[in-house]
């Protein structure tokens, strides 16, 4: 009996068995996940939509050319980014050395204002420019004049 087939009939059996086999498996019990991967989706029982009345109305009413227009920009509220600036200005005037120079304090506010380059086109850029005429000449008088700082935020 174990002579009348040859290895390569049982490996060709056994294939075709585990194949048959995993092929039903899949369509008994995984239809739907293998459709999906070939591109058909199932469509849910309650998600079919009886177009009603109101909705035929709604596809005769007119379009207004305001909907294709942009839509005004909404407030922003920019005031967590204010008091970052402000902190990161006022660290900045603490931790530098009292012999710092005119240029490099121009140079590191700059940098600083380079950062927030939403703080230029602000409404209130001048209460901005004098916390920063009060804040520099807290620590160095008359190091830095009002126009530079104008400059600055410009």
């Amino acid at each position: 009996m174990f002579n009348s087939i040859t290895w390569g009939q049982y490996f060709t059996a056994i294939t075709l068995l585990l194949v048959w086999y995993y092929a039903f498996i899949g369509i008994r019990f995984y239809r739907w996940e293998i459709l999906s991967i070939i591109g058909i989706k199932k469509v849910e029982e309650n998600a079919i939509a009886i177009s009603t009345v109101a909705n035929f109305k709604k596809s005769f009413e007119t379009e207004s050319h305001e909907d294709y227009l942009p839509k005004p920009a909404l407030e922003v509220d920019i005031s967590p980014v204010v008091q970052s600036f402000t902190d990161e200005i006022k660290a900045y005037l603490q931790e530098s050395d009292d012999n710092t120079s005119k240029d490099e304090m121009r140079h590191s506010i700059q940098a600083i204002v380079t950062k927030y380059p939403v703080l230029k086109n602000v409404d209130y850029k001048h209460e901005l420019i004098q916390f920063l005429f009060d804040e520099s000449n807290a620590k160095y008088p008359n190091l830095l004049q009002l126009n530079e700082i104008k400059e600055l935020l410009s």
